[in-house]
């Protein structure tokens, strides 16, 4: 009876430690997902805003794009009217 005793002590004891051992890893594999998730979330945030940045990096360009090309409309422009106002003075000289 002693024995069976002393067994069934060591076994309980062996189920016991086996079953911390599981509960430990469970609540190690928990936390190990909550940190994924948040890695994922914190990966997506950034990827967004680095989106939201290219974007504007774009926009920008476009619209220094369209200032240059104003710019070069506007010079043309002035300086076809001073070619013609120097033919003008050319023509009424002769």
């Amino acid at each position: 009876m002693e024995t069976l005793s002393f067994t069934f002590g060591v076994l309980s004891v062996v189920v016991i430690i086996y079953m911390v051992i599981i509960v430990v890893g469970i609540v190690k594999v928990v936390k190990q997902q909550k940190q994924i998730e948040t890695i994922n979330d914190e990966v997506k945030r950034l990827w967004e805003a680095q989106g939201h940045s290219i974007d504007k990096i774009y926009q920008t360009i476009d619209k220094n794009e369209e200032n240059i090309y104003d710019s070069i409309n506007e010079t043309r422009s002035y300086i076809d009217s001073r070619i013609d106002k120097l033919t003008v003075k050319q023509i009424i000289k002769s």
